[in-house]
């Protein structure tokens, strides 16, 4: 089984979302990691990770021997930063992504305003909007329609519709039932 160590980095070169080079106070140095694999990848690793940093090569995680690192922070927690079976898109390939996924909600958004307009009710709406949202992607959409829609009024007949299949009826005395509720949340009642 492979042990852990711990390495003070005595410098870093960082070739944008390629191979990210360390070399350690002692000689050893390591250039296996790519800097668009690095966990949560738009952090500011390398204002994290510079010139006196610790970090702890070949990590044991979850019961299995990984080939990665972690950063040993202020507080002295470590921080996983990297690992071998990691491979994340590149910063313009989740931007896209991102991207397509907010698109995808405004675009069923002004769909869902539109057959609220043409006074389509919410049964109607959910088989004419595309059958591959999430709840969460529904919800947002959903929000946006109602909040487009010129006919205010049945926009606000279908959100009190989508509430009320969703377990939340409209109660004028509590404001956070005046929203769209979001099917992908659960709110446990005892």
């Amino acid at each position: 089984m492979f042990d852990s160590k711990e390495e003070i980095i005595e410098e870093v070169k960082w070739n944008g979302e390629d191979y990210v080079t360390f070399s350690f106070k002692g000689g050893m140095g390591w250039a296996g990691a790519k800097r668009k694999d690095f966990w949560n990848p738009d952090s500011n690793w390398e204002e994290k990770i510079a010139k006196g940093s610790v970090l702890r090569l070949w990590t044991v995680r979850y019961s299995i021997v990984v080939v990665g690192f972690e950063l040993r922070m202020g507080d002295g927690k470590w921080e996983s930063v990297w690992c071998a079976t990691n491979n994340f898109g590149t910063k313009a390939e989740r931007k896209k992504s991102e991207n397509a996924y907010v698109n995808f909600i405004k675009d069923e958004g002004k769909k869902i305003a539109k057959l609220i307009d043409e006074g389509k009710t919410l049964e109607e709406i959910d088989k004419l909007i595309d059958q591959g949202h999430t709840g969460n992607t529904y919800a947002c959409a959903l929000g946006i329609g109602i909040s487009e829609a010129k006919d205010k009024e049945k926009a606000e007949v279908v959100r009190k519709e989508h509430n009320k299949k969703w377990g939340v009826e409209d109660n004028p005395y509590k404001p956070e039932h005046k929203g769209v509720v979001n099917p992908a949340v659960l709110t446990i009642k005892s």
